[in-house]
């Protein structure tokens, strides 16, 4: 979906920065990135907030009003020694083949991500670890790109905590299956309980930043959706009756165009049409053109409450 959406959104003429949480990296590869070092993905981003966020803290105590200074927040040459304080935000950022479309990537080797933010929240426990992508994001000039999206691994984890505490708008993929159905409810579920946790990092975030989140709008999109399957309908009814208004109107419905999409890592808006009935690939067109103008009305809506 975050790949489908870049592409539409590239195509309605905005400018889009993609970030890949994912270490799969499947939305890289998508992007035509496969050959990339870990130190310029989200992990490069995590780790050097951690130096220069350590910093500021340190710069803080030693500036303490009281005349006291406050412990110097010590972190390992292991950390300090590896160049990323000197890497600049744009040295993150990469370009993909679409001439409006950038891509913060991600790569295999990123996937011991996890393990090094809990190392590092030990090194520092002050430190705002789930505000590291949004402090980068505050970095870029207003004006550089119109939408930001976010890919992430479908699971509670400093990555992902990153992506919810940057983002602005929630837009959260679901099968019409019974199984993922229980999996997405029990994903808000544990994401309502991990952001209610972040509130005792109330006293340590910089002033401005405050842990409490709220979305502009929260929605469910449905994908992979058979219209002439029960089961499918009666999902669709179980999400309506449970999320209500936040469920999006319209489904991805699945059809070969969509496997054929999974199988060469591009999206419907890349895909060659002959390699299928012109009927086909229109019919998933139509779906995914469908899910974007309701994704962009939501975005619209989005802006113009964060601007009031």
């Amino acid at each position: 979906m975050a790949l489908h959406f870049a592409h539409a959104a590239a195509l309605d003429g905005y400018r889009v920065l993609c970030v890949d949480f994912d270490p799969q990296a499947t939305l890289s590869h998508s992007m035509g990135l496969s050959d990339v070092a870990e130190e310029y993905t989200v992990w490069g981003i995590m780790a050097r907030d951690l130096i220069r966020e350590t910093e500021r803290m340190n710069a803080a105590g030693r500036g303490a009003e009281s005349g006291a200074a406050l412990p110097e927040r010590k972190l390992p040459p292991s950390v300090t020694g590896m160049g990323l304080d000197d890497l600049r935000v744009t040295d993150f950022i990469k370009p993909t083949s679409w001439p409006t479309i950038d891509l913060v990537p991600s790569c295999a080797n990123a996937a011991f991500v996890e393990f090094a933010s809990a190392q590092y929240r030990h090194l520092n426990p002050e430190w705002s670890f789930f505000a590291a992508v949004d402090r980068y994001l505050d970095h870029l000039p207003a004006d550089a790109y119109d939408i930001v999206i976010f890919d992430c691994p479908p699971a509670i984890g400093y990555q992902s905590m990153n992506a919810v505490f940057a983002a602005d708008v929630l837009y959260i993929p679901s099968g019409p299956g019974y199984w993922e159905y229980d999996s997405t409810t029990s994903f808000i579920g544990q994401l309502a309980e991990a952001l209610e946790d972040l509130g005792r990092f109330r006293g340590a975030v910089p002033a401005g930043t405050e842990p409490e989140k709220h979305f502009s709008e929260i929605r469910f999109l449905l994908t992979r959706f058979e219209p002439n399957n029960d089961l499918h309908r009666a999902m669709q009814q179980a999400f309506h009756k449970v999320f209500g208004p936040h469920v999006a109107e319209h489904p991805i419905e699945m059809t070969r165009a969509v496997e054929q999409s999974g199988r060469f890592l591009s999206s419907v808006y890349e895909i060659d049409y002959r390699n299928m009935t012109r009927e086909t690939w229109r019919r998933a067109r139509a779906s995914f053109d469908r899910a974007y103008d309701e994704f962009r009305a939501t975005l619209v809506a989005a802006w113009d409450k964060l601007e009031d």
